[in-house]
């Protein structure tokens, strides 16, 4: 069996476009923009956009903060943020929106 081969010269991954990005956290934490966009999702039915918006203001906060707040575990809020299958309980979004808009 012949060995594989392998390149010579290693291929260059350019960090200048991952250096200007700077993703804005301060929107992410604003409680307000966050509770009125999840809103907007809901009565527009775009339960893809909902979820992508309560994942990034999810991954932005202490989860351990969180769970204390919320009475929520962290491995339902590690859940949650994985989102391999998210399809969580109603109570579960209850406490999470009511954390979000409080």
């Amino acid at each position: 069996m012949d060995k594989a081969k392998t390149l010579k010269k290693r291929k260059t991954f350019s960090k200048k476009s991952l250096k200007d990005f700077k993703p804005s956290t301060t929107l992410l934490l604003n409680k307000k923009l966050i509770a009125e966009t999840l809103v907007d999702c809901l009565l527009k039915n775009d339960l893809h956009t909902f979820q992508d918006v309560l994942v990034a203001h999810l991954r932005t906060l202490s989860k351990t903060d969180l769970a204390k707040q919320t009475g929520l575990g962290r491995r339902t809020l590690y859940d949650i943020i994985e989102g391999k299958n998210f399809d969580p309980k109603l109570s579960t979004l209850s406490s999470l929106l009511s954390k979000i808009a409080g």
